[in-house]
């Protein structure tokens, strides 16, 4: 805003000489008989000044009186004047061409009296808009302002401080808009001039976006003016997208693209010019991680986004979401697709290409895929493709079935893929059949056929397999110098990695003291439901559960079944009664699973008991045996078939001596088993003859064992007899009372001797957690040691050879490659075994173009996968592996080849995301200052585009509050830089500034200013700069 100057007042000084004898002055009073003069008016001011004592209150006469006024505001005639008769002198003040306050002042010569007056000054009669300013572009619906200047001709403002002139302003109609309106909706105003002499208005510009003209019609007779306000698209309300095609799908043929043109609205439905638009794009590409862009583009003077997605040479389907920065809720998505071109080529591959037989896992498949690809190695839907087996050889083993195919014929899927499932052959398990053997191999080559294309694979089934392998690369279609990801996948899911069978005698303590209620409901009650528990934890597939239980003597109740509910029944019909027979427990379960274990399965006897031995004694055989097979044996009321031995007591907690120690010697035990030769004498009693089969009273003499403890007498020696198959593994459980500390002591030695051990349970819950422990205790864990060695020394492209230097190169990068990491799935969940870790291979590489993998132990349900990165340095269908690219594991007896891996490698295009740019730059003044006819100026230009750039020229002279179009040009984007030139002939001198703006349908708009002024004209007074 103009700043305006307001000049000070110069005092004068009026000397004067006081009569000798007359009263001294002290008061002087200055006045003006004009309330307003008009600058450049000759029209004059009288100015009366008067002198008095103000104590006599008497006029002074003959006083001298000086006046002063600052020239810029006029002359005061004449500057000294001397007071008559009544004390006063008057002068003349005419005004010059400043308005304002012109400051008078009177003073007598001394300076000890002073007085000042302040006549005003109004300017002259109205005669230019000094200056007007507004905002240039405004967003419609919304308000500016507008401010005019008015000057009279000598350059004052024409305020409002004695009479205020008004401005009226009118506003124009848009063509199909509502018009805008000043302040209180009116369409016209008129407004008084404040002290600047500044017209200030508020204006609404129109709803719909264009020109608003503004009428600015100032008091006669300066003549009326026009300015234009813009109204332009605010923050984006809606948004609409076209698609060219419609269907957005087009082939993945390099050369066809999708176009996208975004149209933002504003609340009004004006086209939002200058708005920022996010658009985001998400391809997703079959075995390939999706590719995200982001881009962030600004809408152009129609409102307008324009995108192109492709070309792409790789089929893929894309989202692209188009979101506004402004208001993220107004956004549109649109998905596109590249579609295959014409089929050309059949890949044929098999996962697992080597795998089990049928006789070890009837469930065994191999699934064969034929990939149909175009020619840029894109996969091709719908294409059928047949198979067949065409020779098959499993000489000299003996096959119970051949190897089949599912189906022998299946149509393409969207990744390209017809998949058909491969059924090994079944090789007899009958030991003695000739051709029978453990390891047996057969081999079968199938036959892929589409149209005039053949392909051959040979697959292989085995009956002793460890491990299985599986292989992935991601992606199958790369370009070339562009990287795959290879996974390779090991797991420990052969027959001779699972564990052995489980025959397992659960023994239970059935006596009287099992009743006890200090475990809630009752012990007997804890142990159905403990022992119930670990029957849930066997894998009854394979394994088998027994159950025996003891009092005063051993029964067994149920015997091996592989029926969970059986045993649970068995379990469920115990109850408590009677003594504690734990040897003749002991012997029972370890005889019947000697009996009728199986030769491959973990043999176990688990026995739970709640108190001290008694019937029968030690179970190692300490002291004296008793033989069972005597003529007399003792009993008062127990039932036969067995009586009550001589080395028993009736009750638990009873007299039994550990410093006299006996026990029941048994006869059918096998060798060696001691010798029951020392005969000695017994007490008189009632005592039942065996032979005679009748009681009698007599003092009998018995047959006793002094030697038995270290044969099988003792429970653990037996359980260690016979061959490694034969053995039995003995565990001893303590249940809620405190054992005697020597049966405790004996119960570990006779467990710990088989490779068992002996645990107290104090409660149900410490009996559920010691079966868990034991139940996995006695799951054996069998493994194979490991090696992988990947070959690349010859790789085969296009079904010949090459060397693996020309074809892939290796790449390092961390956390991604190389990565290895192993861990094992089971009914518990994942176990983690090595965690995922990066291996830097390149030296491996460098050294023989192979990669070696010491994998080491890995066991039944155990992963190990490791994800190497290669570099494509050659096209065509490349089968990954080469040659000698196996799996070694057994200590290298045994070799399993990686199965036949493809990718396709072409020099792909695919382009994305992409959008036009239009720059114009650089924008400068070519000719020579100061200009008088031609001002010209040139500009570079860059534009990516598809259309003509057209390109818009303005010039100021106001120091950029107005701009005036004075030239049109158009570009391609084959135009580097462009010119034009202002014809100055008929416009005011003054300074110059001009601004390029180029615009174009499928770009945001550009603009460039020139960076100086430039003098037109050489009257340098002719214009006002604005400050």
């Amino acid at each position: 805003m103009k700043t305006w100057t307001y000049a000070c007042l110069i005092i004068g000084v009026l000397f004067f000489v006081i009569p000798t004898g007359a009263a001294i002055p002290d008061t002087i009073e200055l006045s003006t008989d004009t309330p307003w003069l008009t600058a450049g008016s000759k029209d004059p001011a009288t100015i009366t000044v008067r002198v008095s004592n103000s104590t006599e209150n008497t006029p002074l006469p003959g006083v001298t009186v000086d006046l002063r006024v600052e020239s810029t505001y006029g002359t005061i005639s004449p500057a000294r004047v001397v007071t008559d008769g009544a004390g006063r002198a008057t002068a003349l003040f005419t005004p010059g061409t400043k308005s304002g306050n012109a400051a008078i002042t009177a003073m007598i010569p001394d300076g000890s009296l002073v007085a000042s007056v302040d006549q005003p000054i109004d300017h002259a009669v109205p005669r230019v808009i000094a200056n007007w300013w507004c905002s240039q572009d405004v967003i419609a619906g919304e308000k500016a302002r507008v401010i005019v200047w008015l000057e009279d001709e000598y350059g004052n403002p024409v305020d409002n401080r004695n009479i205020a002139e008004k401005v009226r302003f009118a506003a124009g109609m848009i063509e199909g808009g509502t018009g805008g309106v000043f302040d209180g909706g009116k369409d016209s105003v008129s407004v008084e001039v404040d002290e600047n002499g500044c017209a200030i208005v508020e204006f609404r510009v129109d709803t719909v976006a264009g020109e608003n003209l503004i009428f600015i019609q100032p008091p006669e007779p300066i003549e009326g003016l026009c300015i234009p306000i813009t109204g332009v698209g605010g923050v984006p309300s809606t948004i609409t997208q076209a698609v060219v095609p419609a269907s957005g799908s087009v082939p993945a043929d390099g050369k066809t693209m999708i176009s996208l043109t975004y149209t933002l609205f504003d609340r009004y439905g004006n086209p939002s010019v200058g708005q920022d638009l996010w658009v985001n794009a998400t391809m997703k590409r079959p075995g390939q991680q999706d590719k995200r862009e982001s881009r962030l583009l600004v809408s152009n003077s129609d409102g307008q986004v324009k995108i192109t997605y492709g070309p792409e040479d790789s089929i893929g389907r894309a989202t692209i979401t188009a979101t506004t920065a402004a208001n993220s809720s107004v956004s549109v998505s649109q998905e596109v697709e590249f579609t295959s071109t014409e089929p050309v080529n059949m890949l044929l591959s098999a996962s697992p290409q080597t795998m089990p037989s049928r006789d070890v896992n009837d469930g065994s498949v191999s699934h064969l895929r034929a990939k149909v690809i175009d020619e840029r190695g894109n996969p091709v839907g719908g294409e059928r493709v047949s198979f067949e087996i065409i020779s098959v050889n499993c000489a000299p083993y003996v096959q119970t079935r051949e190897p089949e195919l599912v189906t022998t014929w299946a149509y393409t899927d969207g990744n390209g893929s017809a998949i058909v499932d491969f059924r090994p052959g079944m090789f007899t398990t009958d030991r003695s059949e000739e051709g029978w053997s453990d390891t047996a191999t057969g081999t079968a080559v199938v036959r892929a056929t589409w149209e005039n294309v053949t392909r051959d694979i040979v697959l292989a089934w085995k009956n002793y397999p460890y491990l299985s392998v599986e292989t992935s690369v991601s992606p199958e279609t790369v370009a070339v110098d562009n990287t795959t990801d290879v996974t390779v996948r090991l797991r420990g899911d052969g027959w001779a990695l699972q564990p052995d069978p489980i025959d397992v005698v659960l023994v239970i303590d059935r006596s009287g003291s099992m009743g006890g209620t200090d475990v809630l409901p009752t012990r007997m009650a804890a142990a159905k439901s403990a022992a119930s528990d670990f029957v849930d934890q066997m894998n009854f597939v394979c394994d088998r559960v027994a159950l025996v239980s003891f009092s005063f003597g051993a029964t067994l109740d149920q015997g091996l079944t592989s029926d969970p509910d059986e045993i649970k029944r068995a379990i469920n019909k115990l109850s408590p009664d009677g003594a504690t027979n734990m040897r003749m427990a002991y012997y029972t379960a370890i005889k019947y699973l000697k009996e009728n274990g199986r030769p491959d399965a973990v043999k176990a006897v688990i026995l739970m008991g709640d108190g001290d031995w008694n019937y029968h004694g030690s179970p190692l055989a300490k002291g004296i045996g008793y033989a069972d097979n005597n003529r007399y044996l003792t009993s008062d009321w127990y039932s036969s078939p067995y009586w009550a031995p001589l080395s028993g007591y009736r009750w638990s907690g009873s007299s039994y001596s550990f410093s006299s120690e006996k026990y029941e010697w048994y006869h059918d035990l096998p060798g060696p088993k001691g010798d029951a030769n020392v005969l000695r004498e017994l007490d008189r009693g009632d005592w039942y003859d065996t032979k005679e089969k009748k009681w009698v009273r007599i003092r009998p003499d018995s047959w006793t064992c002094d030697n038995g403890q270290y044969t099988n007498q003792n429970m653990s020696v037996y359980a260690n007899s016979g061959g490694e198959t034969n053995k039995v593994k003995i565990y001893s459980i303590g249940f809620a009372s405190n054992l005697d500390w020597r049966v405790e002591r004996d119960l570990s030695i006779l467990s710990s001797a088989t490779g068992g051990r002996y645990v107290w349970a104090g409660n149900e819950d410490d009996l559920r957690r010691v079966y868990t422990e034991i139940a996995g205790e006695l799951r054996t864990e069998a493994g194979v040691d490991t090696k992988l060695d990947i070959a690349f020394e010859n790789v085969e492209v296009n079904e010949r050879f090459e060397s693996g230097a020309d074809v892939f190169d290796y790449v390092h990068e961390t956390g991604v490659s190389t990565t290895v990491e192993s861990w094992v799935d089971n009914e518990t969940g994942r176990r983690v075994v090595t965690p995922k870790h990066t291996i830097d291979q390149t030296d491996d590489w460098n050294d023989d173009h192979n990669l070696h993998f010491d994998i080491g132990t890995m066991r039944l349900g155990q992963t190990w996968e490791t994800t190497f990165r290669l570099k494509v340095l050659k096209e065509g269908n490349i089968n990954i592996f080469g040659p000698g690219s196996t799996i070694t594991f057994n200590n290298g007896t045994d070799t399993l080849a990686l199965p036949d891996t493809f990718i396709t490698a072409y020099p792909l295009n695919n382009t994305g995301l992409d959008f036009r740019s239009l720059e114009i730059s650089n924008l400068r003044f070519t000719g020579v200052e100061p200009v008088t006819e031609f001002l010209p100026v040139a500009w570079d230009l860059n534009y990516t585009g598809l259309y003509t750039v057209t390109e818009d020229l303005f010039y100021s002279n106001n120091n950029g509050y107005s701009w005036v179009k004075f030239d049109t040009r158009h570009a391609t984007n084959t135009t580097t830089h462009d010119t034009s030139t202002l014809d100055v002939r008929g416009l005011p001198a003054g300074k110059y500034i001009i601004r390029v703006t180029g615009y174009a349908p499928d770009t945001g708009d550009s603009s460039a200013w020139l960076d100086q002024e430039v003098v037109v004209g050489t009257n340098r007074s002719a214009y006002i700069q604005i400050q």
